[in-house]
C-alpha cells in the first residue's frame, strides 16, 4: 500500500464524510460506487475498506462486514483517527467481544490522543469492570479536550463510586463553568442504568448529583422511585418528601410518593399525594389513573371507578379504547336500541366484572320498549356466559369486527354507570352457576382426602406477571402434605412446568380444553389454591372455597389489610410480607390446607 500525501488524506477524509452520508440514508449502492471510485486512486486503504464493512452492514451481510472490518483493522496506522472511529462503532454493532477489544486495541496504539476514542475507551473498560483503566482514559479524554463536558461527567461518576468524593464534585465544578447544566447530563446517565434497570448504579448516579446540587428537586424524585424499586421503603420517602419540599410545585414527586405509599400499603398517604400531584397537574391522565387504583384498592369504589375512566387516556394502559362512531351508552333505558357490551381486557377482568350484568340489562331494559343487549366475550368463556343468553345475546371477541350496534359501554365502566360506591353495593357470588360436575369427572378421586386444584402462574406476557405469579417449585410443600392430594389446573405456557413437579401432582392440566372444563372440575374439589389469575376469579365467581396467594403490593381487586375479599366472600387470601417470600406465603396456606383436611376427617 503506498503512501498517501496530506492534501489525498485531506480528500480522502472529505470523500469519507460524503459516503458515510450516504449509508445513514441508507443507500448501499451508492456507497458501493462512491467506495469504488475512490479505490481507483488510492487503492485499498483502512477507511473506505471500514466503509465497506459497514455497508455490508447495512445490507445485512454480518459476516462479509467482519472480514472486512478484520482487513481493515490490519491496515490501521498512526493518525487514523476517522476509521477509528468508525471501526469501533462498527465493532461494536456487530456485538462481538473479542472483535471489540481488537479494534480498541488497535485504536490506542494507531490514535492515542484523540478525546473521542479515550472517551470509548473509558466506557468499554468501565463496562468490563476495569475500573482503574477506565479512569485513566476518561481523565486522557478530559486533558486532550478540555471542554469536554460530557467527558468530565463519566469521570466524576467514576471517582465518585471509586469512593473520591470531593475529586467528582470539583470536576461537576469544573465541567459547570463550560455547560451550566451538566446536572442534568449527570441526571441522564441516573435515568439511563435506571431504564436498564442496574439500579445500585442508578443510586450513586443520583447521589452524586444530589452532592453536586442539594436543592435539585427531580433528582431526589428519581432517586425516591428507585429506593422503592429496591424495596427500601424508608429511603424512598425521605428522598420523595425533600423532593416535595425543594420543589413544591413538583407534580412528579407527589405521583411517585403517592407510588411508593400504595405499594408500602399505606392507601390514606398514597391517596393524599395522589391528589396533590392532580391539583398540580389536572390533565395527567397518568396522575388520575394510578390515583383511580390506589382509591379501588382501598374500597372507595365511586370515587375510584370514576377516576379509572382516565384509563383510556395513558399511554400505558395495555387496551386501546376502540374508535367507534356510535356512542357510549349513558345510562339511560335503550327504548329499542342495541347495546354492545364491550369486552375491553383480560378474561379476569371479566369474569370479575360479569356480576354487573344483570343489574345493567335491568337498568338499560327499564323503559316502555325493550332493546337488545349484546355481551362480547373471550372465545374461552363463551360456553361458560350461557346461562346468560336468556338476558343478553352472545357475540365472539374480535375487535374491528363487532355485530351491529347503537351504544356501547365497557364492561368495566358498568359499576360506574350502575352508582357503585362502597364494596357493600357490589353484586353478590356466585353468579357462574351453569355448568356442573358432569361435564369433566375427576378420575379417581377420593373423597376421604382433601381435594386441592393449583395453579402457579398467570399469563406471562402480562405487565407485572413475573411478580404476581409463583413458580411451581414453591408449591412444593403443598404436594407432600398428608391426606391431601393435588391436581393441576394450570394453562397457559407455565403448564410446561408440570415437567418440575412429582408423580404426587394429578396432572389433569392436558385435559382441560375451555374454562367450562375447569368449573366442571373445580365443583368436585374442596378447594383451589391459585396466585392473582384468571381462575381465582372465576372460583370466587362460582362462589366455591379459593385461597389466593398474592404479592406484596398485588392489583387493586384484593384490596389491602385483609385476609377476605368483599368481591368473593368464597375466597382467603395469603399476602407477602416482604416482596419475593412466596415460601411464607405457601407455608401459612399449608397450614390452613392442614386445617382444612381435619374438619373434613372430623366430619
Amino acid at each position: 500500500m503506498k503512501p498517501i500525501d496530506l492534501p489525498t488524506r485531506a480528500r480522502m477524509h472529505q470523500q469519507g464524510k460524503a459516503v458515510l452520508k450516504l449509508i445513514e440514508e441508507g443507500k448501499a449502492a451508492e456507497a458501493e460506487k462512491a467506495i469504488a471510485e475512490v479505490r481507483k486512486d488510492v487503492g485499498l486503504t483502512c477507511l473506505f475498506t471500514g466503509l465497506g464493512a459497514r455497508v455490508e452492514l447495512l445490507k445485512g451481510n454480518k459476516e462479509a462486514a467482519r472480514e472486512q472490518l478484520k482487513a481493515a483493522l490490519s491496515m490501521s496506522a498512526a493518525g487514523d483517527v476517522m476509521f477509528n472511529r468508525l471501526a469501533l462503532g462498527l465493532a461494536k454493532d456487530l456485538g462481538e467481544d473479542a472483535l471489540l477489544e481488537s479494534a480498541f486495541d488497535v485504536a490506542l496504539r494507531n490514535t492515542p490522543s484523540d478525546s473521542q476514542i479515550r472517551y470509548a475507551a473509558g466506557g468499554y473498560f468501565y463496562r468490563r469492570g476495569d475500573v482503574g483503566a477506565a479512569t485513566r482514559h476518561y481523565e486522557a479524554a478530559v486533558n486532550l479536550k478540555p471542554r469536554f463536558v460530557q467527558g468530565m461527567r463519566d469521570l466524576a461518576l467514576v471517582y465518585w463510586e471509586e469512593g473520591e468524593r470531593e475529586r467528582a464534585i470539583r470536576v461537576l465544578k469544573r465541567g459547570k463553568e463550560f455547560d451550566s447544566d451538566i446536572k442534568t447530563k449527570a441526571l441522564e446517565v441516573g435515568n439511563a442504568r435506571y431504564g436498564l434497570r442496574n439500579l445500585e448504579g442508578a443510586v450513586m448516579a443520583y447521589e452524586m448529583v444530589i452532592a453536586f446540587e442539594p436543592e435539585y428537586s427531580a433528582c431526589y424524585s428519581n432517586l425516591g422511585s428507585v429506593f422503592r424499586q429496591l424495596h427500601e421503603y424508608g429511603k424512598s420517602r425521605k428522598a420523595l418528601k425533600k423532593a416535595a419540599i425543594t420543589e413544591p410545585e413538583n407534580s412528579g414527586a407527589y405521583y411517585n410518593l403517592g407510588n411508593l405509599e400504595k405499594e408500602a400499603a399505606c392507601l390514606d398517604e398514597s391517596i393524599k399525594a395522589f391528589r396533590r400531584a392532580i391539583f398540580l397537574k389536572p390533565d395527567s391522565a397518568q396522575f388520575h389513573w394510578n390515583c383511580a387504583l390506589a382509591l379501588l384498592a382501598d374500597g372507595a369504589l365511586g370515587e375510584g371507578f370514576r377516576e379509572y375512566e382516565w384509563r383510556w387516556k395513558t399511554s400505558t394502559f395495555p387496551t386501546k379504547k376502540r374508535d367507534f362512531k356510535q356512542p357510549e351508552w349513558d345510562g339511560t333505558p335503550l327504548e329499542g336500541r342495541t347495546l354492545l357490551v364491550i369486552a375491553e381486557q383480560g378474561i379476569g377482568d371479566a369474569l370479575q366484572f360479569l356480576r354487573f350484568l344483570p343489574d345493567a340489562v335491568r337498568k338499560a331494559q327499564s323503559g316502555k320498549k325493550k332493546g337488545k343487549i349484546i355481551l362480547e366475550a373471550h372465545e374461552e368463556v363463551l360456553d361458560l356466559y350461557a346461562e346468560y343468553a336468556d338476558i343478553v345475546d352472545l357475540a365472539p371477541r374480535k375487535p374491528g369486527v363487532e355485530p351491529e350496534f347503537d351504544l356501547h359501554v365497557a364492561q368495566l365502566s358498568l359499576p360506574l354507570l350502575l352508582g357503585t360506591e362502597t364494596v357493600d353495593d357490589l353484586p353478590k357470588a356466585p353468579y357462574i352457576n351453569s355448568i356442573g360436575p358432569e361435564r369433566f369427572p375427576v378420575p379417581d378421586l377420593d373423597p376421604k382426602k382433601l381435594n386441592v386444584g393449583v395453579v402457579w402462574g398467570g399469563n406471562p406476557a402480562f405487565p407485572g406477571d413475573d411478580i404476581r405469579s409463583s413458580r411451581i417449585e414453591h408449591y412444593g410443600p403443598f404436594f407432600e402434605l398428608e391426606g391431601v392430594q393435588c391436581y393441576s389446573l394450570q394453562k397457559g405456557p407455565r403448564e410446561n412446568d408440570l415437567a418440575n413437579a412429582p408423580p404426587s401432582l394429578v396432572r389433569l392440566s392436558p385435559d382441560i380444553k375451555s374454562f367450562a372444563d375447569t368449573v366442571s372440575i373445580v365443583r368436585q374439589l374442596d378447594v383451589t389454591v391459585t396466585t392473582c389469575t384468571s381462575v381465582a376469579h372465576l372460583v370466587g365467581g362460582m362462589g366455591c372455597p379459593v385461597f389466593v396467594l398474592l404479592s406484596h403490593n398485588p392489583d387493586w381487586r384484593w384490596l389491602q389489610h385483609r385476609d377476605d375479599s368483599p368481591w368473593y366472600p368464597s375466597a382467603r387470601l395469603f399476602r407477602q410480607s416482604v416482596p419475593g417470600d412466596w415460601a411464607g406465603v405457601v407455608a401459612r396456606a399449608s397450614e390452613a390446607l392442614v386445617k382444612l383436611r381435619e374438619e373434613k376427617t372430623d366430619k
